[in-house]
């Protein structure tokens, strides 16, 4: 799916919402959510080919797998929290949508901790 489609398809998902919000909010509210996850799924493809782009980079670079793994499992929970934000930002419920930002930003330090230990052993090495 090229991004002309995707905003098309943003488009007609915002109108059918935009038409329906008075009559029925909960059907207004599938059509927001079904279009964010369809919108979501047309893109894992072209998320494969760039994860794919990035490992063969990474590997030229040398970079290590393990920090390579790491960066690109923060990513993704950025990305996953962010879109479980706006759902829920979009249904009107802010409050949890609070709680899965605040959930990601967790999630994203225990991912990362082995980067930070290392740094941390690296700087105490130095001093």
């Amino acid at each position: 799916m090229n991004m002309a489609q995707i905003v098309a398809t943003g488009l007609i998902g915002t109108v059918l919402c935009v038409l329906l919000k008075k009559q029925s909010p909960e059907i207004s509210l599938l059509i927001a959510v079904a279009t964010g996850v369809f919108i979501f799924i047309s893109l894992c493809d072209k998320l494969g080919i760039l994860l794919t782009l990035l490992e063969e980079t990474a590997q030229k670079a040398g970079v290590s797998e393990g920090y390579f793994a790491i960066v690109l499992k923060v990513t993704g929970i950025a990305y996953l929290a962010q879109f479980g934000m706006q759902l829920c930002i979009d249904a009107g419920e802010t409050s949890i949508a609070g709680k899965i930002e605040l959930a990601g930003k967790i999630m994203m330090m225990i991912v990362s901790a082995p980067v930070l230990l290392s740094l941390l052993d690296v700087v105490m090495g130095l001093a």
